[in-house]
């Protein structure tokens, strides 16, 4: 009986984050979430900043994704990310002390459109995302 399961690759350019057999995919796509079940038509797609959730049975995985590719094909969802972690990684205390950094760094005396608070809200997003993730 052939496999009712999604092969799954979750990849950075440093290590590979989870290799495995999964009933359910969600990424975070970088114009909303996208979902993959078994039989998915095959798809390339560009990642956003946010949450990776892969169901197994009763069980949630969950991680947090910073840009990247999705491609599935043939029951095989690989992700590329540019940066991604486990939930298990990540601290929340830590996390919620970067993005108060931030915020303050970003209430300076910054111009309204400079390129430096166009990269702390970048930087933001990441961090909420991650806390998002730290909190399930």
């Amino acid at each position: 009986m052939m496999s009712r399961k999604i092969s799954c690759s979750i990849l950075t350019p440093e290590r590979s984050l989870f290799e495995g057999d999964v009933d359910f995919v969600i990424v975070q796509a970088h114009n909303g979430e996208m979902g993959f079940l078994i039989n998915h038509a095959p798809l390339i797609s560009e990642l956003g900043v946010g949450e990776i959730r892969l169901r197994e049975g009763k069980s949630t995985e969950y991680l947090v994704v910073e840009g990247g590719v999705v491609e599935i094909k043939d029951n095989r969802l690989i992700i590329l990310a540019e940066s991604a972690m486990k939930k298990s990684e990540l601290d929340p205390q830590e996390i919620e002390a970067k993005l108060k950094e931030l915020t303050e760094l970003k209430d300076k005396e910054y111009a309204k459109f400079s390129n430096e608070r166009y990269l702390i809200q970048l930087e933001q997003e990441k961090f909420k995302a991650r806390l998002k993730v730290a909190m399930k």
